[in-house]
């Protein structure tokens, strides 16, 4: 029985960042104090997670607290780590899927051809 695991998943994970919306847009403003404090607060409340792959590919979660008197910044990382971590169990339980899906065709082709055994010409079909 073919199945997605956690322990796969993380296999494949090459790297893991975070990083906070507020610090994020500071950064990318040349003059930070302009930007209004009360946004900068409520992005104070979001918390990023970008993951790569082994392969390159990147997945980001997010996570954003609604009260900032309950803001945790450990919990906001492991809440936008799930979410990230959710979104590659998807795509590799599609990508398991297909492989499945694939082979399954493979075997008809094959079995197709072992019936009908047709080469003409020196070229066999399926």
């Amino acid at each position: 029985m073919a199945t997605v695991s956690k322990e796969a998943i993380e296999a494949k994970i090459k790297s893991v960042y975070y990083f906070n919306g507020a610090d994020a847009v500071k950064s990318a403003f040349v003059d930070p104090s302009a930007l209004p404090a009360d946004d900068l607060a409520n992005l104070g409340l979001v918390t990023y997670c970008v993951i790569i792959l082994e392969n390159g590919f990147k997945v980001e979660g997010v996570s954003a607290c609604v009260d900032p008197t309950i803001y945790d910044e450990q919990k906001g990382r492991q809440y936008a780590y799930e979410n990230a971590f959710n979104k590659i169990w998807e795509i590799e339980g599609y990508l398991l899927r297909q492989a499945l899906h694939e082979k399954e065709e493979t075997a008809k082709a094959l079995a197709s051809f072992a019936e009908n055994n047709t080469c003409d010409g020196g070229g066999c079909t399926i």
